[in-house]
């Protein structure tokens, strides 16, 4: 069996399970590629993509059902008290929204005041966090758009934003594969750059480098799901601002108690500037040094 079609055999093998029905087809043939390399066999590579998936979606985040609670919100009354009350019962069904929930009231008050006015958001590895949009629109009234490559998070949120928010969107998709456009005058990356430098060593840099967005907003976790600190998230950090110093970008620090924040500035790229193509630069940010 050839290279191509042993990656070909486990990546049908993969979409195929149960497990992994909603992870966007271009994640698992990435991951199933990039691990091609370093396989011995066709039952050694599809063990270690079922690994790296396991890692990557990280179902285990998903700590309550949903369902149930996005349908009491399609039919909650008008009241945004209630409505809020509800999110947030949706939003402390994932880890790391949950972990947000003391922060939330002046989250975005605190990061827009930084930043300023804009005219859309694009919100990467979005997971849960369309739920927060009632609290975005305390501040601002641009277009939000979500992206994650897990269904799971994704249809709930489409279902949400439509009830109620229009102008606002869930898409299926993966930010580090394909060609497809992703533009925004702000782009936010919250408590995910270190699970993407998990999947791939230098992503992070990469996909900062190649958003056409004129202000990168990554956040990292202080403390790890066990309630230790989280040392790798001051690495990565160190990483990221020495990285925008060394392209002339200005690097605005935020620290809330529950997660640290950078502003990046990205002085060269013009909004609405050429569309995102994950990848594309990956030499260039290679060459300059990734954090990991």
């Amino acid at each position: 069996m050839t290279p191509d079609v042993a990656e070909q055999a486990v990546i049908g093998r993969i979409r195929a399970a149960a497990k992994y029905r909603g992870v966007h087809a271009d994640t698992i043939a990435d991951i199933v590629r990039q691990e091609s390399g370093k396989a011995a066999n066709a039952t050694d590579l599809e063990r270690r993509a079922r690994l790296k998936l396991h890692r990557v979606v990280a179902g285990y985040l998903l700590t309550g059902r949903i369902t149930r609670l996005v349908r009491d919100l399609a039919g909650a009354a008008e009241s945004d008290a209630a409505r809020r009350e509800l999110c947030r019962a949706v939003l402390a069904a994932h880890f790391s929204t949950a972990e947000r929930l003391p922060d939330l009231d002046r989250f975005y008050p605190a990061l827009f005041g930084a930043i300023g006015p804009v005219r859309s958001v694009a919100d990467l590895a979005c997971a849960l966090n369309p739920f927060t949009v009632p609290w975005l629109r305390d501040v601002t009234d641009a277009e939000y758009a979500g992206y994650d490559l897990n269904l799971a998070y994704v249809e709930p949120g489409r279902a949400f934003l439509a009830d109620r928010y229009p102008g606002c969107s869930v898409a299926h998709h993966d930010v580090l594969v394909g060609p497809d456009a992703i533009t925004a005058d702000v782009a936010l990356l919250l408590k995910t750059y270190h699970n993407i430098e998990d999947r791939q060593p230098g992503a992070g840099l990469r996909l900062v480098t190649e958003l056409g967005s004129p202000v990168v907003v990554v956040s990292f976790p202080v403390r790890t799901m066990t309630g230790r600190p989280a040392p790798f998230s001051w690495r990565l950090l160190a990483g990221l601002t020495g990285f925008a110093a060394s392209r002339g970008w200005q690097a605005d620090r935020l620290e809330l108690p529950t997660e640290l924040v950078v502003v990046v500035r990205k002085a060269s790229v013009a909004v609405q500037a050429s569309s995102v193509r994950p990848g594309d630069a990956a030499e260039e940010a290679g060459a300059d040094g990734a954090a990991g």
